[in-house]
């Protein structure tokens, strides 16, 4: 049975209230805060026949109304049809950062969300199992230390400082990165095996020494990113909720963001669109209790990773659906930006 614009009304002042407040809500508050025109009376029977159909729960007999899940998930419905109909041209200034990395500029990302929302953050980092090495580059700092610049298609960059013992000649730069790249372009991970180093090494000459460290040293940062494919930031955000003041549950949550096997599964993303999984929604009875909303963020169009703000059921969906979004998309222009740069 569809709800009529009055009961569509009662129930978003109920999770309004109920999101500000932490507290059940009574019809004499709906009719005091809301200028519904009509009376408390009508607003309980309003809120009765809510219950009845699913959308608000009563705690205790005497207490006021709490949304359910089904009312949250009715909510947050009306916000993304109107939300993610309307037309935006956010402008971004982006970062110059010749050498950034991209987990580096997300975890910044991250820390912001984190600040601006008071929520806690997770955050699936780009991994690169099947991604193909795009550029390397190799260039001096001084004497005998040298920048290494890792590049993937998808636009994945880590950088390195390597320090040698010996000093190196400004003239085997060229050499290096004509080799290196020859020999490592369009390479996948899993194809950097012994027989590759052997290849690069036969033809590395006098700078067999200084070759081999950097192979190793981009074997090893590839297996690194893979490993660290999960960040959060803000995860004591969740104290702040009176949800989560019992202690017990509190250490419930934070065993929950250190699980790497919900977490991976929680921020798999369905689409390339923002997605509110809310309490009972999900599969894993340790999100029961919680909601999360999740946004991708992209290089040039294709989708790298998943940014999500986890807290209760009881968040102001409204204010973080804009806030994801508004990062997600500014977050994928700096990305796009620094990958346009790099390729020049």
């Amino acid at each position: 049975m569809p709800l009529d614009d009055r009961k569509k009304k009662i129930l978003e002042a109920v999770i309004n209230d109920y999101i500000l407040t932490a507290e059940p809500i009574g019809s004499r508050t709906i009719a005091k805060r809301y200028n519904l025109g009509v009376s408390s009376a009508t607003i309980r029977n309003e809120m009765a026949d809510l219950e009845e159909m699913g959308y608000l729960e009563q705690p205790h007999t005497s207490a006021g109304r709490i949304p359910s899940d089904k009312g949250y998930r009715f909510y947050v419905n009306n916000i993304l049809e109107h939300y993610l109909n309307e037309s935006r041209d956010d402008e971004v200034e982006t970062i110059d950062e010749v050498f950034a990395e991209i987990d580096d500029i997300v975890k910044k990302y991250a820390r912001l969300l984190s600040t601006v929302t008071n929520h806690t953050i997770v955050v699936k980092m780009p991994r690169i199992d099947e991604n193909t090495i795009k550029r390397i580059q190799i260039l001096p700092v001084d004497a005998n230390k040298l920048i290494l610049l890792v590049m993937t298609e998808s636009g994945i960059m880590k950088n390195y400082l390597i320090s040698l013992k010996d000093n190196i000649d400004n003239n085997l730069f060229e050499f290096l990165n004509n080799l290196i790249n020859n020999k490592m372009m369009g390479k996948r991970k899993r194809e950097m095996d012994q027989t590759l180093r052997d290849e690069i090494k036969k033809e590395s000459g006098s700078a067999i020494g200084i070759i081999d460290k950097i192979t190793d040293t981009i074997i090893n940062g590839l297996k690194q990113m893979d490993e660290t494919d999960l960040y959060s930031e803000g995860i004591s955000n969740i104290l702040n909720f009176p949800e989560y003041k019992d202690l017990l549950k509190a250490k419930m949550f934070f065993d929950l963001i250190d699980n790497k096997d919900i977490m991976n599964s929680v921020l798999e993303p369905l689409d390339d669109s923002i997605d509110v999984t809310i309490g009972s929604e999900s599969k894993f009875e340790e999100m029961w209790d919680l909601s999360i909303i999740k946004s991708t963020y992209k290089i040039n169009g294709e989708v790298v990773g998943t940014f999500g703000i986890i807290g209760p059921t009881r968040m102001n969906y409204k204010r973080l659906i804009n806030e994801i979004n508004t990062m997600s998309n500014e977050l994928s222009k700096v990305l796009s930006y620094i990958y346009q740069e790099n390729k020049r």
